[in-house]
């Protein structure tokens, strides 16, 4: 018995470990109008929350200049948490003309 719950404990453990966790945070829209035709996106991976594959090239200006967008519209963060948090996959799209 005590072998089996140790077993299970293990595998839970195991599983909480490397399931990821996906937090949609949209931005308000900039504008009134439409989405926009356009879809640019900036992409940076945060180790233990203190430092950052890209630094801070992951933002707006970026994204927009990825997608060729010259007119935002709206603005969308996409964070991913990968190992409880100890790496964050996180994600700056735009929308716009």
């Amino acid at each position: 018995m005590k072998k089996a719950f140790l077993s299970f404990a293990a595998a839970v453990m195991v599983a909480a470990t490397l399931t990821g966790c996906a937090t949609f945070n949209s931005g308000a829209s900039i504008t009134n109008g439409p989405v926009g035709p356009k879809m640019g996106e900036a992409k940076s991976t945060i180790f233990l929350g203190l430092w950052s594959s890209k630094g801070e090239q992951n933002d707006l200006k970026q994204a927009a200049k990825n997608g060729g967008i010259t007119k935002i519209n709206q603005v969308e963060y996409v964070d991913k948490s990968i190992f409880l948090g100890l790496v964050i996959e996180h994600t700056t799209r735009v929308y716009g003309e």
